[in-house]
């Protein structure tokens, strides 16, 4: 050990301590070196498709993001700004509109080997401008394509919720809302389906190139529950004013909604996280809905807010005053709808606030009240008039309608042929 403390181990020392040196700054430089040819890698913009085509030719598709517009895809493909000129230009001469650009918008750019000879902009599976590039310059053309109608029938049973079932068979967001938002005066789909209830529905599916496009007019649902049977029909009236009616002719609107949770504002803010929502009735307390802090609450008929503020073991509450002496109350809210506060006018499904747990909760939930005079009643309970029937005299013509759409209800799901015009104005 003393010999190593001398000059000649000092020199070892030294030595060692430099080849560690060496390599660890090798190492640094390396790391460095990685990172900045990632980076370069990352940042390296993709122009044209990656394997050339040769005299084939090819397709390869951009999409607009959130906040884009087509120039920031052509960018991205490397267009020059004059050629980017030359393509708004071309297409401005079509009526194309630059201010409908929406995110997802597709543009397909089309090679022949590694030269650029058109792209394509897509709105949907209907519309799409193509811009083509070759020697005389740039054009664009609009192309339309055909659309295909079929009446089919939707049929199913309640597995879990109504959104869950309609979406396991493959059915959009937007029919689930339109069906439970026809019968919502009748049903609440959010808290009154069990599991077995089954749901029928007759509309139009549009279709292009035999591709689903989207759904059209629903023309009759029907919905078989432990909460009660009930139907709607479509018709028109001469005027062009449209409805749903029961198999009596009776409006299926209200001046009251059965709940203040309203499926479709539930099911937008949470769609594939939807929560399900528990219902309690309090007697003369009113009914608590367990739901997700920030669901929307809306106001049950149109009305003036006459509270809008904390109060008591309600927390934020809001209080709206109705027709006939009827008055509603939603308490424990996170936070209130935008303008509202006393005095302003409300409008029947508005959002008056969100759910949350301010006051006396112990968890998120709604505390909603109904009062008559000033005194609770069960809102449950609550048997609010009915919009105007089908006129006395249009009921013959009614019954025919409803009695093509029935038939259509009772084939098999799938493709169905009308048997009569639905289209006919009625009541």
């Amino acid at each position: 050990m003393e010999q190593q403390a001398g000059p000649d181990g000092q020199r070892r020392r030294a030595a060692l301590i430099g080849r560690v040196a060496v390599v660890m700054l090798g190492l640094v430089l390396l790391g460095v070196g990685l990172l900045v040819v990632r980076r370069l890698t990352v940042k390296r913009p993709v122009c044209g498709p990656e394997v050339p085509c040769s005299d084939s030719v090819c397709t390869a598709q951009d999409s607009l993001g959130r906040g884009e517009v087509l120039a920031a895809v052509l960018s991205r493909w490397c267009f020059t700004q004059e050629r980017t000129s030359d393509v708004h230009a071309a297409l401005a001469k079509t009526d194309f509109n630059f201010r409908r650009m929406a995110a997802g918008d597709k543009v397909t750019f089309t090679y022949q080997g590694l030269a650029l000879t058109g792209l394509t902009y897509s709105k949907d599976l209907v519309t799409s401008y193509s811009v083509r590039f070759d020697s005389s310059g740039t054009s664009a053309f609009k192309e339309t394509k055909p659309v295909d109608t079929t009446r089919v029938v939707v049929r199913g049973a309640i597995k879990g919720s109504l959104w869950k079932s309609m979406i396991d068979m493959g059915e959009t967001p937007a029919l689930i809302v339109n069906f439970a938002e026809i019968l919502s005066y009748e049903v609440d789909f959010l808290t009154e389906v069990s599991e077995g209830d089954s749901f029928e529905i007759l509309l139009d599916k549009y279709y292009v190139d035999s591709s689903f496009y989207r759904e059209g007019r629903v023309y009759a649902v029907h919905f078989k529950g432990q909460a009660g049977n009930y139907s709607g029909f479509y018709c028109r009236s001469s005027s062009g004013h449209s409805d749903f009616y029961n198999e009596k002719g009776q409006s299926l609107r209200k001046s009251v909604l059965r709940s203040p949770l309203r499926f479709i504002n539930v099911t937008s803010r949470f769609g594939m996280r939807f929560h399900p929502i528990r219902r309690v009735y309090r007697q003369h307390q009113g009914v608590d809905y367990g739901a997700p802090t920030g669901t929307p609450v809306s106001a049950i008929a149109d009305g003036a807010v006459t509270i809008a503020r904390r109060l008591g073991g309600y927390g934020n509450l809001v209080e709206v005053k109705h027709a006939s002496g009827l008055s509603s109350r939603y308490g424990h809210l996170s936070r209130y709808g935008a303008g509202i506060r006393g005095g302003r006018r409300v409008r029947q499904g508005q959002t008056v606030g969100y759910v949350g747990m301010t006051g006396d909760a112990t968890g998120p939930h709604l505390h909603f009240e109904v009062r008559q005079g000033g005194k609770p009643v069960n809102p449950l309970k609550v048997i609010p008039p009915r919009a105007e029937p089908v006129a006395k005299k249009n009921m013959p013509e009614f019954n025919a309608l409803k009695a093509s759409y029935l038939a259509d209800l009772a084939k098999p799901s799938g493709p169905v042929v009308a048997e009569v015009d639905s289209a006919r104005p009625t009541h």
